[in-house]
């Protein structure tokens, strides 16, 4: 019979239950009349055979819960980091088909920044599901995209049920479908389905559990053939995320608690699993560059900071923070990191209180070992799921996140599932539940979904697209450092794509003061940041007339890391806005001492050169160019400027020209579109006129940096 307590010749409940425990308590629900209440359907099918038709039935209700819970999602666009790893911003990944071969011999992250490059990351298999959907439908269907995850997540707690069914084969069929059913709606797992970049968390719990159904049709079949299947799960799940690892020991505690195979079965299993882990960890270094990680002190402290006690501290400090948002999911975020948890050594009164919570649930739980408990099951689970994100051995990056304790919401989940079955002292083991019984734990379960389901739906809501999410989180987020400067940054993205300020430049006084709050509010709680001191000066210089406020910042973020050079060019803009263009031209000579190939500044030099009525200079620095880069149309484009400006039409044009024969951009055939149309030749002005349209979207053939 299973698990079940519904049989086609015999349709009593008064089955007499199996397998009991010895720390079992008397069980309600046996009483002779119980076998004659007729159950409704919605819970009577909780007690169908284990057949085909009951397995169906399932898989339907778990599709239901999984669109009503984030079929809103479809509507979503991208969030934080989708762009960069999605598509729309992964030039990689936008090659569709044709880029799979390189995305397997290349990092995951590689965008290009301000300060330099990040190389970092082997996730070959979630990469290429990217360029999977870019090869099949092209690129800007983020709906589309949303649907895999929905799919992804469907998948998931389809096949977590049924492998709890088989774990809890002797328990009542109604404990792993409820436990499956407050996993899907917890709240906390919102960012792993709404964030298409969390993909790669989905992929790599889903081969976790494909990898656990392996081992245990290995445990009950003994074929070899399942553990290799197991394995080769298990590097597609490391390949898609690391964070598969935690089932590195997970596969022989499943193992233990629910199989009767011997100790030594789960030693070289555990070791097999570590193996090709190591495998999957070490053998891409040998054909992928140096990697390139910056490790920020704004993204975890701990990157810096070394003592034990600090770090104990603030991996207790991460506990606690885990286990209050699986008991209380709010507010979530999408980003936490630095001051948002304190990082702490053992003084504080909440590593004490975390301490002694959850070294009670340890010691609970070894006591339980030896009987097998569930309790003791779900707490060692927990414990081993969360124990890579504590921080303790390495810091996390963002201190905690939501995405972090997705696996681990699966032992609190049937930790929690289970009290409530023993609040009603009733037994999960019983095959036979009392009816009222059954109905009280079903109400409990459904006060429990019903506020998880609207904080679900809400919350994908909220992950809409980057400006809803941040609108959403900010107003939470006032002791993140790193959040308050990202939420500065897009406000100031905002204003530049703003019509008012492209056509005349003028910005709205609320939103310049919105700017500069968040900016000042990080620097309040980390005033050495060396990007916060620039990006702030930049709003100064920038977008209000406070441009000596900006040059005070800027000389603050020199002073902390002189070698840099974005602070220098703005200074340079800072100066040449207050007219001392000497001391602007002193910045450039600066950045160019730092990096000779900063072409940026060499032309934007030479315009100052040009201004001061040094034409020679100006010239000089723009033939320099010419020569080490002779196919570059800038240096011929900033020339025709030069001559157009003392009004030598005929120069100019021969320039222009040259600089056209080289890029037809879009502001080069529309200067000579509008001289040729002046002078009267309309046939050259049609000619570049019909070229100025397409002109901005060529590129200079050597990605060479480009200023007009």
């Amino acid at each position: 019979m299973g698990n079940s307590l519904y049989h086609k010749k015999n349709r009593s409940l008064n089955v007499p239950t199996t397998n009991s425990s010895s720390d079992d308590k008397p069980r309600r629900g046996k009483g002779p009349m119980h076998g004659k209440i007729r159950i409704p359907p919605i819970i009577g099918i909780m007690n169908v055979d284990n057949s085909r038709k009951a397995n169906r039935y399932f898989i339907l209700i778990f599709f239901i819960c999984t669109v009503i819970l984030y079929g809103n999602t479809v509507l979503n666009k991208w969030a934080v980091d989708d762009n960069f790893v999605t598509g729309p911003q992964n030039e990689l990944v936008k090659k569709g088909f044709a880029a799979i071969p390189k995305i397997f011999s290349s990092f995951y992250v590689e965008p290009k920044g301000n300060l330099g490059s990040q190389q970092t990351d082997y996730r070959p298999i979630v990469k290429m599901t990217y360029a999977i959907e870019y090869g099949l439908w092209g690129g800007g269907k983020a709906g589309r995209s949303h649907i895999i995850n929905l799919l992804l997540y469907f998948w998931i707690s389809t096949l977590l049920f049924f492998i709890l069914k088989r774990l809890l084969k002797n328990y009542n069929i109604l404990f792993p479908f409820l436990i499956t059913l407050i996993f899907m709606a917890h709240p906390v797992h919102t960012e792993m389905v709404a964030s298409l970049k969390n993909r790669d968390e989905l992929l790599s719990f889903l081969c976790g559990l494909v990898g656990l159904h392996f081992f245990l049709c290995y445990a009950e079949m003994k074929k070899i053939v399942y553990v290799i299947a197991a394995l080769i799960v298990f590097i597609i799940g490391y390949l898609s995320k690391s964070s598969i690892l935690p089932f590195v020991a997970l596969y022989p505690l499943v193992l233990y608690f629910f199989t009767d195979m011997k100790p030594k079965n789960f030693i070289w299993i555990f070791a097999a699993v570590l193996f090709v882990g190591l495998m999957a960890q070490f053998i891409p270094w040998l054909f992928l560059p140096k990697a390139i990680h910056v490790d920020s002190f704004i993204d975890n402290p701990l990157f810096v900071e070394k003592s034990f006690w600090i770090r104990t501290g603030t991996g207790l400090m991460s506990l606690l923070f885990y286990f209050r948002i699986l008991v209380f999911p709010h507010p979530l975020l999408y980003y936490y990191g630095y001051n948002m948890i304190p990082v702490t050594g053992w003084g504080n009164i909440l590593v004490a209180i975390s301490f002694i919570l959850h070294l009670g649930l340890f010691i609970y739980a070894i006591r339980k070992f030896r009987e097998k408990h569930i309790l003791s099951f779900a707490i060692l689970y927990y414990f081993i799921a969360i124990a890579i994100y504590t921080n303790v051995v390495t810091p996390v990056v963002g201190i905690v996140g939501e995405r972090f304790v997705f696996n681990a919401s699966l032992g609190f989940v049937i930790a929690l599932v289970y009290l409530i079955f023993r609040v009603f002292r009733t037994e999960p083991r019983s095959l036979t539940i009392e009816f009222n019984e059954r109905v009280k734990i079903i109400m409990i379960i459904v006060l429990l979904l019903i506020p998880c389901t609207a904080m679900t739906i809400k919350r994908n809501r909220e992950w809409r697209n980057l400006r809803d999410l941040y609108m959403s989180d900010i107003k939470y987020l006032n002791k993140s450092v790193k959040a308050n400067v990202e939420f500065a940054n897009f406000m100031t993205s905002v204003v530049y794509q703003d019509p008012n300020f492209q056509q005349n430049g003028t910005v709205n006084e609320h939103l310049q003061q919105v700017i500069v709050s968040h900016f000042r509010t990080a620097l309040k709680m980390y005033p050495n940041e060396y990007t916060t001191l620039n990006d702030l000066a930049a709003v100064y210089i920038n977008l209000s007339p406070k441009v000596d406020s900006g040059i005070i910042f800027l000389k603050k973020a020199i002073a902390l890391q002189p070698e840099m050079q974005p602070a220098w060019l703005n200074m340079a803009m800072a100066y040449r806005k207050k007219n001392k263009l000497d001391s602007a031209i002193t910045c450039y000579q600066k950045v160019l001492q730092i990096n000779p190939g900063t072409l940026s500044a060499v032309f934007k030099m030479a315009d100052l050169y040009f201004e001061k009525g040094e034409f020679g200079k100006a010239m000089k620095l723009n033939e320099d160019v010419m020569k080490k880069y002779p196919n570059l149309d800038v240096p011929y484009f900033n020339i025709g400027y030069y001559f157009i400006m003392q009004g030598d039409t005929t120069t100019a044009i021969r320039y222009w020209e040259q600089a056209a024969r080289r890029n037809l951009s879009y502001e080069v055939c529309a200067n000579l579109s509008m001289v040729y149309r002046a002078r009267g030749d309309m046939g050259k002005a049609k000619y570049y006129n019909d070229f100025a349209g397409d002109g901005e979207k060529r590129k200079n053939s050597e990605n060479i940096p480009i200023h007009y």
